[in-house]
């Protein structure tokens, strides 16, 4: 088979990338993936889900002594980096301004997607610059994560031992299930695979150290098409080898921690 060059499609707010294996569709100028065609299904994540909450980077921060605030990382200029018939980079940037006034994330962020001629998958990575002048803070967590099409993808892997069939959102509502003393930890009382009545589910459970990570991801029950996190390296990320973060969990959701205290 013929490999086919990258080509960049803009339509309206949104900005496609394409190689002929997978299709991405991102959201611009927030930089927010809201599709991915793979394998023959139209959309490999949850369309239950709003576009800002399928493939998104977010972050965990605060002033010193203040609040813990959560955020979205959303761009706010879109370029392109790179384009030719093998390779197309794409950036999603939002520049902080030291002099601006109110309670703003003290950070510039580029969030980049990257799409290779003959590529059964992307890669993507983000750059986080602190302007000079900018104010102290703390980051407490920060990631991407990609919520997954529920109907489709059940099984969930992150070792040759951890893999199992999951619950399903639904499992975790209260009529499905009974919160423990740990808020995430939840009792399965009536899921909808009976198989899994009187399992507990917690994110927790599913949390790997960094020395022991590298790949894990979701298998979908029809098509049967694999979705996997790969990392190159552990060096980026913080704590040492025997840090631990979470991976994937019911939701289904499939997470890159790239800095957790």
């Amino acid at each position: 088979m013929a490999i086919l060059n990258v080509k960049l499609i803009n339509q309206g707010s949104y900005v496609i990338l394409d190689n002929g294996i997978v299709r991405l569709t991102i959201l611009k100028p927030q930089g927010l993936l809201t599709g991915i065609k793979y394998g023959g299904m139209d959309n490999l994540l949850d369309l239950k889900s709003s576009e800002s909450s399928r493939g998104y980077w977010d972050i965990n921060w605060s002033l010193p002594g203040g609040q813990d605030r959560y955020q979205l990382l959303k761009g706010s200029e879109y370029n392109t980096i790179q384009l030719s018939n093998d390779h197309l980079e794409v950036s999603f940037r939002s520049t902080y301004d030291p002099l601006s006034r109110g309670v703003r994330l003290p950070l510039s962020i580029d969030l980049r997607y990257i799409l290779r001629s003959g590529d059964s998958g992307f890669y993507c990575y983000a750059i986080y610059e602190r302007p000079l002048g900018s104010p102290a803070f703390d980051l407490a967590q920060t990631r991407m994560a990609f919520k997954l099409k529920r109907e489709t993808f059940h099984y969930m892997a992150i070792t040759d031992e951890k893999q199992r069939i999951m619950p399903t959102p639904e499992d975790l509502l209260p009529d499905r299930s009974k919160q423990l003393i740990v808020p995430e930890s939840r009792l399965l009382t009536n899921p909808i695979n009976p198989d899994l009545k009187g399992e507990v589910d917690d994110k927790y459970q599913y949390s790997m150290d960094n020395k022991d990570g590298g790949v894990h991801g979701w298998i979908s029950s029809g098509p049967i098409i694999g979705f996997w996190l790969i990392f190159p390296s552990q060096e980026f990320r913080n704590g040492g080898p025997t840090k631990q973060n979470l991976t994937c969990h019911t939701g289904p959701f499939c997470l890159s921690v790239i800095s957790y205290l």
